[in-house]
């Protein structure tokens, strides 16, 4: 029997439970202090902090992404194993369960862990004493990257939840979970409206910046270059062009593009990217003890098994001769189990270039210079700066395609269709490609040989209710308070 767990049950215990799983990034046994215990010392908030960073898992949103859009055909073999068909074939309800992610209620879970989890820290790391200037100054670090957590996990759920494709600030958004929950008996939150939402998440990402010092520079954990570039996110999410122009702005003037192709190459075949020299602004780290949140064994099993291949019309999109995307991000062996086939290498392959074991441990890229170059470029655009958004489309592909010569686009609608299929291949497996094409209100459209010629599930436009993705319905049965979204 299915057990029905309301938010309110499920981030009581969060702390206690995740806190002892063997599957999270740096979560060491001092960190599973009990709720009804104050933190003894800065030691106990930053094993503490160190969990809420260790709890995000972030491939289910790149899981979800994937399967619901145009990046993934499902896998072939007779090894195949089925792996992501109720997302592929918008088939899901309210209350399905694909075994490898829980469909889309595991991310909806895991993200409000996550902020109960920061809450926690907020609020018990305040009476904490400070021993000297060094523990006072990382006591205001933590509190800030905890502020921004919390806002980054709040942006993830409101552009996945929402009730509506696009940004509309009187419709129904999530849940705003601004403290953690402490009585399961009386804890049955409602949704916010999305600009109730947008307004607790501005509030807490600009405190964070204030508070995270600008010389901090582990990319591991949230800098402030990380907090001004989600700030860009929740512009481009709510098309205030102007901040996205702004904060884009701001973090690309410390963390440019990577421009060396090598570089470029290195960022995706080496499993632990460098603290400096790349375009990475915030990463959570992967190592064997939660291999379990490694984003390419979505796409493949360590024995080879192909779960999704990337899409034809991904594949397409590309100069497959020039651009360096192409050779990094995809792969087509010759000799495999069942013979040549494309498969998805952006996060590892079996078997890989060299031929040595495959585990898929690799860093997981959650932000990028090169997203806030293409977000930059869009707001140009709409702005009807068409000079400035053609300068930064311009200076993406020229730093990812050999002897790229551009040709200004002229009219703003192409341009804007440029730019978002710019982001389509630069960006794809990122989780960002459902996310661009439900706020833009976009169809979600396959080519018919991603499909196996069933035109059945080859389009699905904006106006169909399975385009919204459902709250799970164990939250809806167990919380009298909460909101279904329409059609389900």
């Amino acid at each position: 029997m299915k057990k029905l767990l309301s938010i309110s049950l499920v981030l009581l215990s969060a702390m206690s439970i995740v806190s002892c799983r063997k599957d999270v990034v740096n979560v060491l046994p001092s960190d599973a202090i009990p709720v009804e215990q104050a933190f003894q010392n800065m030691n106990d908030v930053n094993n503490a902090a160190n969990g809420v960073y260790g709890t995000w898992q972030a491939r289910r949103s790149s899981y979800i992404s994937s399967f619901m859009t145009d990046e993934v055909r499902l896998g072939t073999g007779t090894e195949y194993r089925n792996i992501g068909n109720i997302l592929f074939n918008w088939l899901h309800v309210s209350d399905s369960q694909d075994w490898r992610d829980a469909e889309t209620g595991g991310v909806w879970t895991n993200l409000y862990v996550v902020i109960d989890r920061a809450n926690r820290v907020l609020e018990r790391m305040i009476p904490v004493p400070t021993e000297n200037a060094t523990e006072a100054a990382l006591k205001s670090r933590i509190r800030g990257e905890m502020l921004a957590i919390r806002g980054m996990a709040h942006i993830e759920l409101l552009r996945l939840f929402s009730a509506t494709a696009s940004y509309s600030g009187s419709d129904l958004g999530v849940v705003a979970q601004r403290n953690y929950a402490q009585d399961v008996a009386t804890y049955f939150p409602g949704r916010s409206t999305q600009a109730e939402v947008v307004a607790f998440i501005d509030s807490s990402l600009s405190e964070a910046r204030a508070l995270i010092p600008s010389n901090y520079a582990d990319i591991s954990r949230i800098t402030r270059n990380a907090v001004i570039a989600s700030q860009a996110r929740l512009a481009l999410y709510t098309r205030n062009w102007q901040k996205v122009v702004d904060s884009a702005s701001a973090v690309l003037a410390n963390v440019p593009i990577t421009t060396n192709r090598t570089t470029y190459e290195n960022l995706w075949r080496t499993k632990v990217v460098p603290a400096t020299g790349t375009e990475v602004i915030w990463k959570l780290n992967v190592t064997p003890a939660n291999l379990g949140n490694a984003i390419g064994s979505l796409w493949q099993d360590l024995n080879g098994a192909q779960q999704a291949a990337p899409a034809i019309k991904l594949l397409n999109t590309f100069d497959q001769a020039n651009d360096v995307r192409y050779s990094v991000f995809f792969r087509t062996p010759t000799t495999v189990p069942a013979g040549a086939r494309n498969l998805i290498a952006k996060y590892g392959v079996v078997p890989n270039a060299l031929m040595v074991p495959e585990n898929f441990e690799y860093d997981i890229k959650m932000i990028r210079s090169s997203e806030l170059l293409l977000a930059r470029a869009e707001a140009y655009a709409e702005m009807d700066m068409l000079t400035e958004a053609n300068n930064d489309l311009a200076a993406l592909r020229a730093a990812r395609i050999t002897a790229y010569t551009h040709t200004p686009i002229t009219v703003k609608e192409d341009l804007i269709n440029a730019i978002l299929l710019e982001r389509y291949k630069e960006l794809c497996y990122e989780g960002q490609r459902y996310i661009d094409l439900k706020r833009r209100e976009l169809t979600i459209s396959r080519e018919l040989a991603d499909v196996a010629n069933n035109t059945v599930i080859q389009n699905l436009p904006a106006s169909n209710a399975k385009y919204i993705l459902p709250i799970p319905q164990q939250e809806v049965f167990a919380n009298p308070n909460m909101q279904q979204n329409d059609g389900y």
